[in-house]
C-alpha cells in the first residue's frame, strides 16, 4: 500500500517547460521589488511615495506568514486555488494604484499587494513540493530564477534607479504571468498524504538533517544579504552573482548529468570564503564587493530547501513537511537575524564571525546528509516496499535470516558454509553487477564480486536499504519487527560480506555499482 502511495504521487508531477517556470519565478522578483519599496528589508530606505511607516508592517508581515502555514495544514489539497484568487487579489491592488485615490486608500491597496506577497511565500513551496517532478524543480530553481534574479538584482538596489512608475508597470506585467501560470496548474491534481496503516516509516534522521539543512540555509542566505547591504551596490552585486551561479550550474548539470546536491556543496563553500573576505573587508574596503560576489552563491543553499521538501515528499508524503520548512523559513530569516543584528549592532565583525560559524556548521552538516539525499534519487533500490512489508510479516530466522540476538549467536570465525544461505532471487533486481576487468575499480572494490550481494539474505537488504534511507535502528527494528541487538548483528554481517565499515561506503558501492551496470 506503502509504494502504491508513492507510485500514484509520482504519476501526479509535472514537468513544464522553462518559459512556464519564468512565470512562475516572477513571484520572486515580484516579492523582491514589493519588500525593497516598501523599506521591510534590512537596510534599503523605503521609496514608496506613500504615507506610510515601514516600521510598523512587520505585523502584517507576521500574519501573512501564519496564514500560509495554518492554511497549508488545514487546506493543503487547495493551494492552487487558494494561489489564483491571492494572484488575483493583488493584481487588483497594483491596478489600484494607477487610480486617483486618496494617499490612505492607496496606501492600502499596497499593504494589500504585501499580505498576499507573504502569504504566497509559503505557497509557492508547496506547489515545489508537492507538484514538480524532480527535472522540473531543478529546472525551475537553477535555471529560471537564476534568469529571474537579474532583475530581482535591479529591483532590490539602487544600482540601476527604478522609478515609481516602472515599479507599478513591473507589478502589473509580473502578477498577470503568475496568474497566467497558476491557471496552467491542475487545481485537482495533488499527492496523497500518509495514513494509518500505509506501510510507510518517516527516515526521522533523514528528515531531522534536511529541516537542519533548511534552517541554516535560511539564515545563511539572510546574512548574506545583511552584510551585501552594508555595501554600495552589494545587493546588486550579491543577486547577479547568484544569478551566474546558478545559470552556469544548471549547464554544467544538464552537460555532466551531475546531482544539483553537488552544486550545493560548492556554493556553500563559496560562501564560507565571502564571510572570511566580509571579516577582512572591514579592514580592507576595497574587499567588500568580491565579499558580496562570493555570498552570492550561498543562496543556493536557501534556495534548495523546497527541493529537499520534495526529497522528503517523494519517501514519506506528509502535510505537515512544507508549513514545517516555511515556519524555518520564518523563524530563521525574519525573527532570529532581527535578533543578532540588535544584539550585535555595535559590533560588526563580532556579528559577521557568527555568520562564518553558521556557515561552516552548514558545510559540516551538508556533509553528514549529502549521501543519504544522493541514495534517495538514485532511482534505484535494493530492495522493494512491498518486499519490506513481507519480510516483517516473516518469523525470524526463517529463510536463511539470522537469529533473535546477535548475542545468542555471536560466531568464533563462521566458515562460508557457515553463512546464511542466498534467498530465491527476488522479483526486482538488485544492483547492477560491477566489470571486474574495470580499469576504473579500486583493487579493494574488484574483490567485492556480485556473489557478496548475492550471498545477502532478504532481511539484510531490508536493513540495507532503510539505513541508506536514513531510518534510526529504533524505526528499522519497528518495520521489521526484530530485536535492536538483532539489528546490530544484521548490520555487522552484511558489513562484512561487503568489506565496509560505514553507511556513507555502503551508499558509495550502491552508486558505484549502479554507474558499471549503466
Amino acid at each position: 500500500m506503502g509504494d502504491s502511495i508513492l507510485a500514484d504521487n509520482e504519476r501526479k508531477r509535472l514537468d513544464l517547460g522553462l518559459p512556464w517556470l519564468l512565470c512562475f519565478a516572477m513571484f520572486t522578483a515580484w516579492q523582491v521589488g514589493v519588500f525593497s519599496y516598501s523599506g521591510t528589508a534590512l537596510a534599503v530606505v523605503g521609496r514608496l511615495p506613500l504615507g506610510m511607516d515601514s516600521g510598523n508592517l512587520m505585523p502584517l508581515i507576521v500574519a501573512g506568514y501564519l496564514i500560509s502555514i495554518a492554511y497549508m495544514v488545514i487546506f493543503p489539497r487547495h493551494i492552487v486555488r487558494a494561489e489564483r484568487v491571492l494572484a488575483s487579489l493583488a493584481l487588483a491592488s497594483a491596478a489600484a494604484l494607477y487610480l486617483p485615490f486618496p494617499s490612505l486608500w492607496l496606501t492600502m491597496f499596497f499593504l494589500i499587494q504585501l499580505l498576499c506577497c507573504c502569504v504566497m511565500i509559503g505557497f509557492e513551496t508547496a506547489l515545489i513540493v508537492g507538484l514538480f517532478s524532480d527535472r522540473c524543480a531543478v529546472k525551475h530553481l537553477f535555471a529560471a530564477y537564476g534568469l529571474i534574479f537579474i532583475i530581482a538584482a535591479f529591483m532590490q538596489n539602487q544600482f540601476f534607479e527604478v522609478p515609481y512608475g516602472a515599479f507599478k508597470i513591473f507589478n502589473v506585467v509580473a502578477l498577470v504571468l503568475q496568474l497566467a501560470f497558476y491557471w496552467k496548474l491542475p487545481a485537482r491534481a495533488w499527492p496523497e498524504y500518509v495514513r494509518k496503516g500505509a506501510g510507510l516509516v518517516c527516515p526521522r534522521r533523514l528528515f531531522a538533517g534536511l529541516f537542519a539543512l533548511c534552517f541554516l540555509g535560511n539564515i545563511m542566505f539572510s546574512f548574506g544579504i545583511s552584510a551585501a547591504e552594508g555595501v554600495e551596490h552589494g545587493v546588486f552585486v550579491f543577486y547577479m552573482s547568484f544569478s551566474a551561479l546558478a545559470v552556469g550550474g544548471y549547464g554544467l548539470l544538464r552537460r555532466f548529468r551531475l546531482s544539483p546536491l553537488r552544486i550545493v556543496f560548492i556554493s556553500v563553500v563559496v560562501s564560507v570564503a565571502g564571510f572570511i573576505l566580509a571579516i577582512v573587508s572591514l579592514y580592507v574596503p576595497a574587499l567588500a564587493l568580491p565579499a558580496c560576489a562570493l555570498l552570492g552563491p550561498g543562496c543556493a543553499a536557501c534556495f534548495l530547501t523546497s527541493y529537499y521538501g520534495l526529497v522528503m515528499t517523494k519517501r514519506y508524503p506528509s502535510r505537515f513537511i512544507s508549513p514545517v520548512m516555511i515556519g524555518i523559513s520564518f523563524a530563521a530569516s525574519v525573527l532570529i537575524l532581527g535578533a543578532l543584528i540588535e544584539a550585535f549592532r555595535d559590533n560588526t565583525s563580532l556579528l559577521y564571525t557568527v555568520y562564518l560559524a553558521i556557515a561552516v556548521a552548514l558545510a559540516v552538516l551538508y556533509l553528514a546528509v549529502e549521501p543519504y539525499l544522493l541514495y534517495s534519487f538514485r532511482g534505484r533500490r535494493l530492495i522493494s516496499e512491498e518486499r519490506i512489508v513481507e519480510i516483517a510479516g516473516q518469523e525470524e530466522g526463517e529463510n536463511g535470516n539470522a537469529p533473535l540476538s546477535y548475542a545468542e549467536t555471536k560466531p568464533a570465525a563462521p566458515a562460508p558454509a557457515e553463512l546464511p544461505l542466498a534467498e530465491p532471487a527476488l522479483t526486482e533486481p538488485l544492483i547492477a553487477k560491477p566489470s571486474l576487468t574495470n580499469p576504473s575499480l579500486t583493487a579493494r572494490q574488484r574483490g567485492l564480486t556480485v556473489s557478496a550481494l548475492d550471498r545477502l539474505s532478504s532481511r539484510e537488504l531490508a536493513i540495507a536499504e532503510m539505513m541508506m534511507q536514513g531510518f534510526r535502528y529504533e524505526d528499522i527494528c519497528k518495520r521489521l519487527k526484530i530485536k535492536k541487538n538483532t539489528a546490530y548483528w544484521y548490520r555487522n554481517q552484511l558489513f562484512d560480506k561487503l568489506q565496509i565499515r560505514s553507511v556513507r561506503e555502503m551508499i558509495a558501492l550502491a552508486e558505484k555499482q549502479g554507474r558499471d551496470g549503466e
